[in-house]
Order: structure tokens, then sequence, then C-alpha cells
């Protein structure tokens, strides 16, 4: 499969929606799911989005975008939620050339929110983390919010991977944890809340670190503009 560099989703600046004859700021955030194979991100995806679980599995072999609008502290938020399996797994099989890396950071280009995502019947999709911390380390932006995904955890009978070995991997990365299943929706639309909830304060703070960089530089400025005032002789 060959994968064209506008085929990437990456997500568009902040901008304003119409909304009761006034245009409303709103945010535009790009979310992106990780994971095995089979490890249930398309189903997770379906069900926040479209509140429905898919029965059958559906191969991912190429990107997978779902949009979805909330409104957030009376602010309304784009999220752009893509999954795209294939793609990474052939950086991996291929000893990561550099035409397939340049395309993988096209694909996390931009991307603000990160599920990592195992099937707790599958203990190498577990093994497998280590891959995608690193595969994300290596191409994602440094300040990405990461929250990591235990599915599927209503086959209780099948289980292989306990609830306390997420959370130490979890716990062993500094992110947070849930165990979810888009099958019961249970845990699927905290998840995302989290998500959201970790991604605005970190954006609250760099609103107001910048505020402060702005007010450094004025008394700065202004510290000069003294300086020179009283060097002046008039």
């Amino acid at each position: 499969m060959e994968l064209m560099e506008d085929q990437l989703v990456v997500a568009a600046p902040p901008g304003k929606i119409e909304s009761s004859g006034s245009r409303q700021e709103h945010s535009n955030w790009k979310i992106i799911v990780v994971g095995d194979m089979n490890s249930g991100k398309t189903s997770i995806i379906e069900r926040y989005c479209d509140g429905h679980f898919m029965e059958y599995y559906k191969s991912t072999t190429g990107i997978d975008l779902k949009k979805k609008i909330i409104n957030y502290e009376n602010k309304p938020i784009f999220l752009n939620i893509c999954n795209m399996f294939l793609f990474i797994y052939i950086i991996r099989d291929t000893a990561g050339t550099e035409k397939y890396q340049s395309l993988i950071q096209l694909y996390y280009r931009g991307a603000i929110g990160l599920f990592i995502v195992y099937d707790i019947t599958n203990l190498n999709s577990l093994h497998n983390l280590e891959f995608w911390m690193k595969n994300i380390d290596d191409f994602a932006p440094s300040n990405v919010v990461r929250i990591l995904i235990g599915n599927k955890c209503d086959l209780e009978s099948n289980r292989k991977v306990s609830t306390e070995e997420g959370q130490l991997v979890a716990q062993h990365f500094g992110i947070p944890f849930f165990e979810v299943s888009s099958k019961n929706n249970l845990n699927v639309d905290d998840s995302f809340m989290k998500m959201v909830s970790m991604i605005n304060e970190m954006e609250s703070e760099n609103a107001i670190k910048k505020d402060f960089e702005v007010l450094d530089d004025k008394v700065i400025l202004g510290e000069i503009d003294s300086k020179t005032s009283s060097k002046c002789k008039c």
C-alpha cells in the first residue's frame, strides 16, 4: 500500500464557528489511537464517536478518521480522532527507511493527544507497548498527552493481562490508565474526557505561561525605556 502525504491528517488551527448569530472561538485537536492489530482501536473510536459497537473485526489498512464536536467548559472542541495501523508496522518491518520515517513524522505532526491501546486477552499486545512508546518518543510532539488503554475488559474469562499489570505499565511511563470495553461501553467516554481534561489543562498552562512571558517582556522594555530616559539630557 502506497500512502501519500496528503492522506495524512494534520489538525487545523483553532478557528471560529457561528453560534446563535455570533462567532465563537473553538479548539481543533488531533488525537491519535495506536496499538497492536486486533486490539480494538477502531471499535473504541466507533463507540465514542458513533455510539455503537463493531461486532465484526475490520482491519485498518490506511487511516481511520472520525470527527466529533464536544462542548467542554462552555467551549466547542473539534476532535479529529485517527487510527492508522498498517503504516506504522511498515516502519518496523522495513527497518525504518527514511521514506517511511518522514511519512510517520507527518502522521504524528500536530497531534495533541495519544491513546496507546492493548488487548487484555493478548499478552503480546502488552509486551509490544515498549515499541509503541518508543515510536511515540521518536516521532510524536514531545508534549503530547498520553493515556494507556486496556481494551476488551468484558472478556474476563479470556483475560491474559491483569489490571495490576496494566497499572504498573502506566506507572512506569507516568501516564493515566483505563480498562475499557467498547462492546459494553465501559469507561470509553471517561477515558476520552480524561484526555480532553488533560489537554485543556495543558493549553491553559501554556496560555498563562505566554501571558507571563509577554508581561516579562513589557517589564524589561519598561526598564530599558526608563534607563534610557534617565540618561537623556534635554
